[in-house]
């Protein structure tokens, strides 16, 4: 990337931040440490976040790059400009083909939409 393009690329970032923040109910910071061997993402930490409709999400804390973890959130993600979850959801070193299991994230995330 040239130095011309980066200007553009952290602006565009703070505003998906800003527009994730102000559209949040609740949001709080989640990391492989509180979760141990239930850590179901690649990335160490995590903003979990309930959006309007119990739409629970999480927000790459490096890149602004948002997952949707629950059904509404799904049904948001492309009017939002979603990532899909897969890109950051961890596979089950236990069982093959398949992934760690998103509950209690998606647990707590609709904690957070009350």
């Amino acid at each position: 990337m040239n130095n011309k393009m980066l200007p553009v690329v952290v602006v565009s970032m703070l505003m998906a931040a800003t527009a994730f923040t102000a559209a949040a109910s609740g949001i709080a910071l989640i990391n492989e440490d509180q979760f141990g061997a239930d850590w179901p993402f690649t990335k160490s930490e995590m903003h979990l976040s309930c959006l309007p409709g119990n739409a629970v999400v999480v927000m790459d804390v490096d890149t602004a790059a948002m997952y949707p973890v629950n059904g509404p959130a799904n049904q948001q993600a492309k009017r939002r400009g979603m990532e899909p979850l897969n890109n950051v959801w961890r596979d089950n070193p236990e069982i093959a083909g398949t992934k760690v299991s998103i509950s209690p994230v998606l647990e707590r995330g609709l904690r957070l939409c009350k």
